[in-house]
């Protein structure tokens, strides 16, 4: 998996170093603040997986499918998966919070925990991964197909878009200056969609085909497969868990108003829609096997761990 490293390091030496030093918070209560930004996502390795089976068993393909055990009997194969992977990607991060800061009910005023605050964020985010990628591996009945019949196969991820409700712990270092750094934890959700699109086509020549080599009725088979192809394009969902890193440093404008810039880097479990694919058309047909239009055809699609790295301006204002 790929990920940004070297921005979120520059981002918390910047942070850290120009801040002139450390002293006393901000007055308690509670602030509303807005961001707006950009973040930097992660490459990822995906799975997609499928409940079709072998071509030879679509009614479509194959009207003799009937003669074949491993298509009607109870031990009939189906399903297969394939792999691919995609790079990291850029786009738009915005949101807002509602937080708490408890300096006031901190009696002593060295007190270390006179700098911490709560939160509540929502925040959005849009990775533009506009990525098409040749399927380099495929197992089951898409490793066959891949093997047999296949010329071009590709998956595309669009644009990978999340709604996030997390839940944050801050911690403010008290400054004499009008400059407040900070850092802190957080863990939430991510309402995550995922643009997906794939291609299979097959080969123009049913020569070239290999698929139901040794059937009686093989070059009807080879003929009907020849030139078709299997497109999708669907939007898939999932919601994902996660954890981010904040640090940051805010300058005090006013009493009640500072402006600064933050950054985060956030960590999602991988995410996964198991019926979210539909190939239509499937072999240049319905999307099922079947001509009275049973036994449909479906696949999902999985990700190892998402996340991002994230720098935005943030502006906050105390009540």
């Amino acid at each position: 998996m790929k990920i940004y490293i070297s921005p979120f390091l520059m981002l918390a030496l910047a942070t850290f170093v120009m801040v002139p030093g450390w002293a006393q918070a901000h007055s308690e209560g509670f602030y509303i603040s807005g961001d707006i930004g950009v973040n930097f996502a992660g490459g990822f390795d995906t799975t997609g997986t499928s409940n079709d089976r072998a071509s030879v068993c679509d009614e479509y393909i194959n009207p003799r499918y009937q003669e074949r055990a491993s298509c009607t009997g109870p031990d009939r194969s189906v399903g297969g998966r394939w792999e691919n992977e995609f790079d990291r990607a850029t786009g738009i991060l915005a949101g807002g919070a509602i937080g708490y800061s408890f300096s006031g009910h901190i009696q002593n005023k060295n007190s270390p925990l006179g700098g911490l605050r709560v939160e509540l964020e929502y925040f959005y985010r849009q990775s533009n991964y506009d990525q098409t990628a040749d399927v380099p591996l495929g197992v089951g009945t898409q490793g066959q197909k891949l093997r047999d019949e296949i010329v071009h196969a590709t998956d595309r991820i669009g644009s990978l878009t999340s709604h996030n409700l997390f839940g944050n712990l801050l911690y403010d270092f008290r400054n004499a200056s009008r400059f407040t750094p900070y850092i802190g934890i957080g863990g939430g959700v991510g309402f995550t969609d995922v643009e997906y699109a794939s291609v299979w086509a097959r080969n123009n020549n049913p020569e070239s085909i290999t698929t139901g080599y040794g059937l009686p009725n093989a070059a009807e088979i080879q003929q009907n497969l020849a030139g078709t192809v299997s497109v999708s394009q669907n939007t898939l969902s999932d919601v994902l868990y996660g954890l981010q890193i904040l640090f940051g440093v805010d300058y005090a404008v006013t009493e009640a108003l500072s402006l600064g810039l933050k950054g985060r880097w956030v960590r999602f479990n991988s995410f996964r829609d198991e019926t979210g694919i539909m190939w239509d058309p499937l072999r240049s047909h319905e999307p099922n096997l079947r001509k009275d239009g049973s036994e449909p055809v479906r696949g999902g699609l999985e990700t190892d761990n998402i996340e991002f790295f994230g720098v935005s301006v943030n502006l906050k204002h105390r009540f």
